[in-house]
């Protein structure tokens, strides 16, 4: 597996090189980058400078893991407006064609938010929200195999998709090899076995996301803990990711030192 970290643990001010620079000089071999508002990517970044960073990226050693946006928080398959579902879809299309100018196969997709952790009542139904998703996702793979893609939705905090079984089974019925997903093992330890997801989601995980989780604070504050010295099982983790047949990225997602941080997932993956 490569070791991965996303761009948001490095100071944000950095520039394309910089960055590429920093995260091999601390150990890694790709990094996650994520479209914003502002700062390195956004949703104005036209194809040209997005060639130039992948071109920066290559000459520092270091490839493009994955692309993401949390903007999928505000616009989403599952949203109760279709103008806003068709939001979403665009910003889809738009989202897997900077992955192919980037050189990535992965987009990230947060695909429905039924609700916010601190929200008493849902923005829209569980059953909704199924639906209009795998609505969504049968329409954009399409897309997705044009461009060469794999749309990677996330088990993230928004209250659906809360089960692997779940998760499975949207993605079979969706039925392509260019819809997957993207396993975060801390957001699944918090109400779950991160080794049970694995084995239950095995070849349709496209990425995986490395955090861990203590389970003695709960709440966003399990976060708060350095690789292995959280609640996750990581040599099960391990084994079950190889079980599955995943030699994809493996991406820190968090705060901390970066050069700390690969040493961790190296100790994780038995490489020291």
């Amino acid at each position: 597996m490569q070791l991965a970290i996303q761009a948001g643990t490095f100071p944000a001010v950095m520039d394309a090189r910089t960055l590429a620079e920093s995260a091999r000089r601390a150990g890694f071999d790709a990094v996650a980058l994520t479209i914003g508002l502002d700062g390195l990517l956004t949703t104005r970044t036209p194809e040209q400078p997005c060639r130039d960073i992948a071109r920066t990226f290559q000459d520092a050693g270091v490839s493009v893991a994955s692309l993401a946006t949390d903007l999928f928080w505000q616009v989403n398959y599952g949203d109760a407006e279709p103008a806003v579902r068709q939001q979403a879809s665009e910003l889809t299309r738009l989202g897997l064609d900077m992955a192919t100018w980037l050189g990535t196969e992965a987009l990230l997709v947060v695909p429905a938010v039924v609700g916010g952790g601190n929200e008493p009542n849902p923005r829209v139904s569980y059953a909704q929200a199924l639906d209009r998703t795998l609505e969504a996702l049968s329409r954009l793979r399409e897309d997705a195999e044009d461009r060469g893609v794999r749309i990677a939705i996330r088990n993230v905090w928004n209250r659906f998709l809360l089960s692997p079984v779940e998760m499975r089974d949207l993605l079979d019925r969706v039925n392509s090899p260019w819809v997957g997903a993207c396993f975060d093992i801390g957001n699944a330890m918090a109400f779950g076995y991160p080794q049970d997801w694995i084995g239950i989601l095995g070849p349709r995980i496209v990425r995986v996301h490395a955090s861990d989780y203590n389970l003695q604070r709960g709440g966003i504050g399990g976060f708060a803990c350095p690789l292995q010295e959280g609640s996750v099982n990581w040599p099960a983790v391990v084994s079950a990711l190889d079980a599955a047949g995943y030699d994809g990225p493996l991406t820190y997602e968090g705060q901390g030192d970066p050069p700390d941080v690969a040493r961790r997932l190296r100790r994780i993956l038995g490489q020291e």
